[in-house]
């Protein structure tokens, strides 16, 4: 994990009201968190290629399905780059096909999350995640 004190988060996800309620959740369970919220994949590439922020992030939440370059796409960038395939990705996605999901794990990604699922399902795996990486 980064030597800056608050762990950085790229939140990569071309729907805004996905950006809302995460920046709530984040608030009031994850306030030490720093979120960087990013539309589409070919941002998240240039944000991490010319490290807009001073650092890489300590994890990418990733939608799996986004214009311009979708999760699947994103993430196969991200595991082949010997500069970014140690970032934790998470999958994130209200639908997925079994074979999508095969294919995430496949490419390297942590977890495939449901949007669906409860958000304070998602801010503890959040913290574990972050945890198991400075161990």
């Amino acid at each position: 994990m980064t030597p800056f004190a608050s762990p950085l988060i790229y939140v990569v996800d071309d729907d805004s009201d996905e950006h809302l309620l995460l920046r709530i959740v984040f608030a009031k369970q994850l306030s030490d968190f720093r979120l960087k919220y990013i539309s589409h994949g070919s941002e998240l590439l240039t944000r991490l290629t010319h490290r807009l922020d001073g650092q890489l992030p300590d994890l990418i939440l990733l939608d799996l399905h986004m214009p311009i370059l979708n999760g699947l796409e994103v993430l196969q960038v991200l595991k082949n780059d010997a500069d970014w395939q140690d970032i934790p990705v998470a999958m994130r996605t209200t639908y997925a096909r079994t074979a999508d999901i095969k294919r995430c794990y496949e490419l390297g990604s942590e977890t495939v999350l449901s949007k669906n699922h409860s958000y304070q399902q998602l801010t503890h795996w959040v913290r574990n995640t972050l945890e198991n990486c400075t161990n």
